[in-house]
Order: C-alpha cells, then sequence, then structure tokens
C-alpha cells in the first residue's frame, strides 16, 4: 500500500514509509531536549520579578503564581508523545500524528528560544532562487535549499503545505516536484505567522 502520508506515495508495509518513519523521528529525538528547556518557560523565571527590584515585601496573599498556561499545554503534549516512530508505523492515524508531533514540537521551539534574529535577507534569496532553479522533487530539494537558502525543513513540511494549497506541484510523476522559490515562499508565511501567534513569556 502506498505511505498514508499526504503527497508522499512511497510503498511501504505499514502506515508510513521508512523516509517518513526517519522524518518523524528527527522531531521525536528533539522532545527531550525541549521539555528539560520548557520548565524555565513555564515558570516564567525572567518575569517573576517587577522591573526596577520589585521591593516591598513579596508577592500579595492569594496573588496566583506567573504560569505560561500555552507552555504547560506544550510540555503535556509532549510529554504524552512516545519516542519510537517506527511504532507509530503501524497505527492508522499514523499521518496526522506525525504532522501533530511536528506542530507541537514546533511551537515548543519558538517558546523556548524566542524569535530568531533575522541574519539572512530571504526576500532576496527568493528572487535569486526564482530565476535559477528548476522544479525538484522533494528529495532533492531540501538538501539544495540548505546549502543556498540556508534554511532546513523536513518533508514533512513540504507534504503539509502542499496539502492545505500553500504549494501546488509542478509534475505529480513519478514524484511530486516544487518550485523552490515557491517553498521559500511557504516557509516564510508560516514561520510569520508562527511568530505572531505565539504567546508571549
Amino acid at each position: 500500500m502506498e505511505c498514508t502520508t499526504e503527497d508522499c506515495q512511497n510503498f511501504t508495509s505499514t502506515y508510513l514509509c521508512t523516509r517518513c518513519v526517519s522524518d518523524l523521528q528527527q522531531w521525536l529525538s528533539k522532545i527531550p531536549v525541549l521539555l528539560e528547556e520548557i520548565g524555565t518557560t513555564i515558570a516564567k523565571l525572567d518575569n517573576v520579578r517587577p522591573a526596577g527590584g520589585g521591593g516591598g515585601g513579596g508577592a500579595k496573599p492569594g496573588s496566583a503564581a506567573p504560569i505560561n498556561l500555552d507552555a504547560l499545554q506544550l510540555a503535556q503534549n509532549l510529554s504524552s508523545v512516545g519516542t519510537d516512530a517506527k511504532a507509530y508505523a503501524h497505527d492508522e492515524r499514523a499521518a496526522g500524528l506525525a504532522w501533530l508531533i511536528q506542530d507541537w514540537v514546533t511551537k515548543a521551539e519558538l517558546l523556548v528560544s524566542g524569535p530568531e534574529a533575522e541574519h539572512i535577507n530571504h526576500v532576496a534569496i527568493r528572487a535569486r532562487v526564482q530565476n535559477i532553479a528548476p522544479p525538484m522533487p522533494t528529495r532533492t530539494l531540501l538538501p539544495w535549499l540548505r546549502a543556498n537558502a540556508k534554511i532546513t525543513i523536513t518533508a514533512f513540511d513540504i507534504r503539509n503545505w502542499a496539502r492545505r494549497g500553500k504549494l501546488v506541484a509542478v509534475d505529480r510523476e513519478p514524484q511530486p516536484t516544487y518550485h523552490p522559490h515557491e517553498v521559500l515562499n511557504a516557509w516564510h508565511d508560516t514561520r510569520a505567522t508562527q511568530l505572531a501567534t505565539s504567546p508571549k513569556n
């Protein structure tokens, strides 16, 4: 049968093909470190004291502890996730679960590290790429983008953007191909949305 991941089309004996299992394992491998770091975000340790030192006798009786509830929910979500991607491959809901795990990890990374400084001129890169880069299949596209556009995305990103209509394949046979500049547009739009909607610590 075909892998159940949207737009994958690899044949497999389980619900996720070997490539998608490998992609998912990369996301799962990030979770233990994120769970350690997100504790600081949950407690909002950098915001416990008022600006200027606070002074004057501590918290008022009955006042609520400063807690980032969004970070707490993400920590609970990530704590419920298994560590073995191969185990997910036998679940008929595997494709949807993989997408959900990626979404949780991405949001947790934003909460932990905050917005990254924008040192790269992505607008200029997209304009240059549009003129030089032909459509490519995902397997070729991902390393090409790492080398030429200085961004790292996964096959899950590509398939998710295609499923949501942010990307349209140029050709579908023998496998889908995408214009690199359109992938860059999807990445930039997604990143901007995530930063705009990410809860502030």
